[in-house]
């Protein structure tokens, strides 16, 4: 006779009451809405975003189900995307505007971009970016260049971190609004009067970011002073690459 784990069990059971409850909770257009107030939503849609986090990382780790669970993830998110940019392309017109780049499915064979093109037109896909996104101008830059991604995931996500860290002086002393429209002429600026100051905060040692790697790896580079006026040089580079002429 198989041994139960009763604690595994009453932990089980107290789940399947918990998605009972989301199941008869808040509805949008007839969804069980997770967005809504309603404490055993917030509770699943947490726990929820928790287990992606968990699983990015497995994947990244090497962990082969795990891959194979956020292939299958990524896939049916893009096809939703893709089918609600045909359908009804407004909602997502919102987000994609302000974006640099978004996700697509794409078979080998499919060598033409036009499909792609007309797609992310729909979407109006970087139109409202605050770097040079739009399509309409020349921008040479990849977002696949490590130093390049690093600068825009941060500046993506900058207003916000500023305001979660207020209270730190070097980062409240960060003022977005002061600073000049982002272009060519102006990454000096931006770099020292916003990016550079998060970056020193954020990273104790600047060896733990990846996207650095290459940076570090430069002769004569050793210490936390030569480090930082290394990536700050890159960082000046990267902001000249992604934002427009004026």
């Amino acid at each position: 006779m198989p041994v139960v784990d009763w604690v595994a069990q009453r932990k089980f059971e107290a789940a399947i009451r918990c998605l009972d409850k989301v199941d008869n909770g808040p509805k949008f257009q007839g969804i069980v809405d997770l967005f809504s107030g309603d404490p055993y939503c917030t509770a699943y849609r947490v726990t929820g975003l928790s287990s992606t986090r968990i699983l990015r990382r497995l994947a990244q780790a090497g962990h082969q189900k795990a891959i194979r669970e956020l292939v299958l993830q990524a896939c049916d998110a893009v096809e939703v995307l893709e089918s609600m940019a045909e359908s009804q392309p407004e909602l997502l017109r919102e987000f994609a505007t302000r974006r640099a780049n978004w996700p697509v499915m794409i078979c080998r064979h499919e060598t033409s971009s036009k499909p792609v093109s007309a797609y992310l037109e729909k979407i109006q896909l970087g139109v409202n970016c605050l770097i040079n996104a739009d399509g309409l101008r020349v921008a040479k830059y990849s977002l696949r260049t490590p130093i390049n991604r690093y600068v825009w995931n941060t500046l993506k996500s900058l207003r916000y971190s500023i305001a979660m860290l207020a209270d730190k002086p070097p980062i409240a002393a960060i003022d977005l609004d002061s600073l000049p429209k982002l272009t060519k002429a102006t990454a000096k600026i931006w770099a020292d009067r916003a990016l550079m100051p998060y970056i020193s905060f954020s990273h104790e040692d600047f060896r733990e970011e990846p996207d650095f790697r290459a940076i570090l790896a430069r002769p004569g580079v050793k210490t936390r002073g030569q480090q930082r006026r290394e990536i700050r040089k890159d960082v000046i580079r990267a902001l000249q690459s992604l934002a427009a002429a004026a």
